[in-house]
């Protein structure tokens, strides 16, 4: 007798699953050993690092003021340059890198200063200088933050006040420096949350309701 269509929906479900498993499991290890860091720091460069799932907090504090860089990991992940045309056919960790927006928030007193940042792409040739990220908009407001308060974006700034602004946020530590060493944590934190989504969908899979 032939299976009933829902034996045979049931038996192609239940296929499925186990090669979804079975790939899972030797995704997890060649993931597991292609991540960068065993652990994940809990500090950078002074500032303090606060993961709570996807998103990301850096904090330093002093008498004056409060700075707070905050960022999200998620779809922030891409192949670099000439790395992703020789990888293209199987990608390494080595080749991705993520690089999330972020904020950076200066808080004195009552107010905030408040920047968006994003990585520029490419990287500088040996010998030039180019910065890793630049300013996408400015603002400033009193309290929290409302969709009401005013912002310009970095690109129609003056272009010695853009400056001025950069040597600002070099000043309280969000250097390129600092920046490229940000993205090695994201891409690294990205990682690891990457392969606790493939544990994740592995367990589902196999757990018996």
């Amino acid at each position: 007798m032939d299976p009933t269509p829902n034996m045979q929906a049931r038996v192609e479900i239940n296929d499925g699953e186990r090669e979804l498993v079975e790939f899972l499991a030797e995704e997890i290890v060649a993931e597991k050993k292609a991540s960068p860091s065993a652990t994940i720091p809990t500090s950078l460069n002074g500032f303090a690092i606060t993961c709570n799932k996807a998103d990301v907090e850096l904090t330093k504090s002093s008498e004056r003021e409060k700075i707070t860089i905050s960022f999200n990991v998620n779809h922030t992940v891409d192949m670099e340059g000439e790395e992703a045309e020789a990888t293209e056919n199987k990608p390494e960790f080595s080749a991705m890198k993520s690089r999330p927006q972020f904020e950076v928030d200066i808080v004195r007193g009552g107010t905030t200063l408040s920047f968006t940042c994003s990585y520029l792409p490419g990287e500088a040739q040996e010998g030039e200088y180019n910065d890793v990220f630049s300013i996408d908009e400015v603002t400033i407001y009193q309290g929290e933050w409302s969709d009401k308060v005013y912002a310009v974006a970095g690109d129609v700034l003056d272009g010695y006040l853009y400056d001025l602004l950069m040597n600002f946020l070099e000043e309280k530590g969000v250097s390129n420096e600092f920046a490229e060493k940000m993205s090695d944590f994201a891409s690294a934190y990205e990682h690891a949350k990457y392969v606790e989504l493939l544990e994740a969908i592995s367990k589902f899979t196999v757990e018996k309701k």
